[in-house]
């Protein structure tokens, strides 16, 4: 039966937020992705608001959390592999040309899709039916490690600490000409005006910080190690591209995108690091770059 809550706010701000921290501070897992994905309707002295309402003090607050909804996608068996798995978390290595989740043109064979044929229906329900374990995505035409939480305890705490930026991913790509040994790039991300596809550099985008540092030049490439202090939608891709190295084969960014003749763009997420939401441990994973970019990089010395 759905969980009747009613309380009066002792801080102020956005809607979604006061609700968050009330229910996790009574031990629920709901977090303001979860309110959102799950609408749950939210009362604020007997009226219902947008997530955006900004709370007062002494506010009455009351909603219903419901009854977790069984998933309703089939499971099916989609090729990747479980480099590790425990009773909270997975990390998977993610190959090229799989999509993360279910969205518009891509309501089968997704990583979802998998995790729910190998995994069972044991993922945390945070991100609703089509994001069940999904704490952070990688483009369908990049490679590499993921993290996914199976429980929602964990699905909560990595969300906060990918938030904070406690979580360390680091790239390897393969870019267009010779750019300076090493650099930092500080530009907003937002939706490009003109290609609804595209990210692009915007004054009003969100913060985005990358760093970057060559690892070899090579003709006219160069391989790059990249570290990114944000998560933005094609962030490593619009950076790089904007300072006039854009990445390998990216259809996006960059012209000439077929004579590579890769399965994706020459991106891969290589490294991982953080602390088990759980047992408080710190973990590292590390992959070999994916065959492509090996022959590539062959090619290209």
């Amino acid at each position: 039966m759905p969980i009747h809550v009613e309380f009066m706010a002792q801080e102020e701000g956005r809607l979604d937020k006061v609700v968050a921290n009330y229910l996790q501070s009574q031990g629920h897992s709901i977090t303001r992705s979860g309110l959102k994905a799950q609408a749950i309707p939210i009362f604020v002295n007997h009226r219902r608001e947008k997530l955006s309402y900004e709370v007062k003090t002494g506010d009455t607050i009351t909603l219903e959390i419901p009854d977790p909804k069984p998933l309703d996608l089939i499971p099916q068996p989609v090729d990747f592999i479980v480099l590790y798995r425990d009773d909270h978390i997975a990390v998977i290595n993610k190959p090229f040309g799989i999509v993360v989740h279910p969205s518009k043109g891509h309501e089968e064979g997704t990583l979802v899709h998998g995790l729910l044929y190998h995994l069972g229906e044991r993922l945390s329900s945070i991100g609703g039916k089509e994001r069940p374990g999904i704490v952070h995505r990688l483009d369908k035409d990049t490679t590499g490690l993921l993290l996914v939480a199976l429980t929602d305890i964990a699905h909560h705490r990595l969300v906060e600490d990918f938030k904070h930026r406690r979580i360390r991913k680091i790239y390897q790509a393969i870019v267009k000409g010779h750019p300076p040994r090493e650099g930092v790039i500080d530009a907003p991300i937002g939706r490009c005006n003109t290609n609804r596809k595209k990210m692009a550099i915007v004054p009003s985008g969100k913060p985005a910080l990358s760093e970057y540092r060559v690892l070899q030049y090579l003709k006219n490439h160069a391989l790059v190690e990249i570290r990114i202090h944000t998560g933005r939608t094609h962030q490593i891709r619009v950076h790089m591209a904007s300072i006039g190295h854009p990445i390998a084969g990216d259809p996006l960014y960059s012209r000439h995108a077929s004579q590579y003749r890769l399965p994706g763009i020459a991106l891969c997420a290589k490294e991982l690091s953080f602390v088990h939401p759980i047992r408080g441990e710190e973990l590292h994973f590390s992959i070999d770059l994916p065959k492509e970019m090996h022959d590539l990089l062959e090619k290209l010395a």
